[in-house]
């Protein structure tokens, strides 16, 4: 399994990166188009509701249907995966047809809730108020019918993990962002920046037929069936509705910083946003490679009764994200400031100073905390997925938030924000204890003696990378913006050699496996 699961991470890495430039070229291109605009505000706003269906919709789907579909296909049973998959198809599509036609008939009064805040601001006219609310009401009506695409993409994306396919599913993201980049040569010259609405809601389109090939590749059909009254599916009922809570209730976290923050000062909000921008980053690369791929072999040991397997991947999932974050954690410590200059800062011309630098890396050292906790969290969520037990996800998460919002106000008058993002790493932490300590009642011990020997080396290569970056941190000044960026570029690759040469010397076997298999593809990118 390990070489399975380590073959599908290194696909899901590289496709992450190669999506998240795509991204960054489809943000460039609205900015270049249409700046800071009102009529950007009003995209922002409209486009705020097709983005949070797609956080949680497409992995609660996954989380929802692989159980059944990877038990089916264990025990043989493939016909009735097909005829599940035409269900649950057509389930889902009109559940989320209805949802997209309300959301069409009240996107007025959505919009209204959406701009809610900006009623007493000065900074816009009433008539640019009321023309952003007009903009607003029209784009959002656009890409409601992204609802329906977006449940699509969640329906197959599941059914190829359980398939043990990555790839495909990866690349529709992609394939999203160049339908949407692609909108601003067809439409934007014509239709404004509602070309860019269309391009989304035709982004999320082609992002779900881009998968339609490889589903009747493996023989499903789209053929709808309402036979809904079987037993599959009121599994999959019952566990509909904990897990789409409890994936509603991790994206609370996206809003607990602004009002948190909101009254300690100017910049602070916006810092905590940036910092959460950087700190994400690892989280899409590292963690969904790793969770993903071991979440089908979870399902298959728990349906086979093979315990002992299904602990062996876990301990195999948290060996990994480890490796791979820890010395992240330590970089985010060691120079989070540089880290910030690298992404955010343009020169003393740009609006992003060096006062902005400091207030944003003072957020990121605090939430980096956290790192390791969350992606433990996730991988410990998936395994209660695979057992079929939701109720305990959603209330560790609940608990979760509970102890982030207390920590935070507790600490906010020492940390100010940074007691914010460290009241945030605190509630991961406690969400991943909670379900630790359930699942240790559910399947017995199940973080083995291979973990801590790994965890052992990873710290001593990381505190022996941390000195390394801290001393040419302290030693070497460069002038000039770009020439820093450059250095700080070096920086980060120089301390990841350090770090994984650490380990390879302590004969650490993931260390070897991760770098052969990276090593491995670039050998074969260049012969081919």
């Amino acid at each position: 399994m390990a070489q399975t699961v380590l073959r599908s991470a290194a696909v899901i890495i590289i496709v992450t990166l190669v999506g998240r430039v795509v991204g960054l070229l489809r943000e460039t291109l609205l900015a270049y188009h249409f700046g800071t605009s009102f009529a950007v505000d009003a995209y922002r706003y409209a486009f705020a509701i097709p983005t949070m269906i797609f956080l949680f919709v497409p992995g609660a789907l996954n989380a929802i249907f692989v159980p059944s579909v990877k038990s089916m296909l264990v025990e043989n049973r493939r016909e009735e995966a097909q005829a599940l998959f035409r269900k649950m198809l057509t389930v889902t599509t009109l559940i989320y047809f209805v949802i997209m036609v309300f959301g069409m008939l009240f996107s007025r009064e959505i919009m209204q809730v959406m701009t809610f805040m900006q009623q007493n601001s000065e900074a816009i006219t009433p008539e640019q108020r009321a023309q952003q609310l007009e903009m607003g009401t029209r784009m959002l009506q656009m890409m409601w019918p992204s609802a329906v695409f977006i449940a699509l993409i969640g329906v197959f994306q599941a059914t190829l993990n359980a398939h043990q396919q990555f790839f495909i599913p990866q690349m529709s993201t992609v394939v999203n962002s160049v339908v949407v980049c692609a909108a601003y040569l067809l439409f934007v010259p014509f239709y404004d920046i509602y070309g860019v609405a269309i391009g989304t809601t035709l982004g999320f389109l082609f992002a779900a037929l881009s998968m339609a090939y490889s589903i009747k590749k493996e023989q499903y059909s789209f053929v709808p069936d309402f036979r809904w009254k079987d037993e599959e599916m009121k599994k999959i009922g019952e566990r509909f509705l904990p897990i789409m809570l409890g994936s509603l209730i991790t994206q609370v976290y996206t809003f607990i910083y602004p009002v948190l923050a909101s009254g300690l000062g100017p910049g602070r909000v916006a810092a905590l946003g940036y910092a959460n921008t950087i700190y994400q980053l690892p989280m899409a690369i590292f963690v969904a490679a790793f969770t993903l791929p071991i979440y089908p072999y979870l399902v298959e040991y728990f349906t086979k009764g093979e315990l002992d397997k299904m602990k062996q991947s876990i301990t195999e999932g948290m060996r990994y994200l480890f490796i791979l974050l820890v010395p992240v954690t330590v970089a985010m410590a060691i120079i989070p400031d540089e880290l910030v200059s690298l992404l955010f800062y343009t020169g003393p011309r740009g609006e992003f100073n060096l006062q902005s630098i400091e207030l944003t890396a003072t957020a990121l050292l605090y939430m980096g905390i956290g790192l390791f906790f969350l992606a433990v969290r996730d991988l410990l969520t998936r395994a209660f997925y695979a057992m079929e037990n939701t109720k305990i996800t959603v209330i560790a998460a609940v608990v979760g938030i509970i102890i982030n919002v207390v920590f935070s106000l507790a600490l906010i008058p020492y940390l100010s924000h940074g007691g914010v993002a460290l009241g945030t790493s605190l509630g991961s932490l406690a969400n991943m204890l909670l379900l630790a300590f359930f699942l240790r009642r559910s399947i017995g011990s199940f973080v083995q003696r291979e973990f801590w020997m790994t965890a052992g080396k990873t710290v001593v290569a990381a505190a022996v990378m941390g000195v390394g970056l801290y001393a040419a941190t302290s030693l070497l000044v460069f002038q000039g913006v770009w020439v820093q960026k450059m250095y700080i570029i070096f920086l980060i690759a120089a301390g990841a050699g350090v770090f994984f040469a650490t380990l390879v010397m302590m004969r650490e076997p993931l260390a070897v496996q991760i770098i052969g298999r990276f090593s491995g593809k670039i050998v074969k990118r260049k012969r081919g």
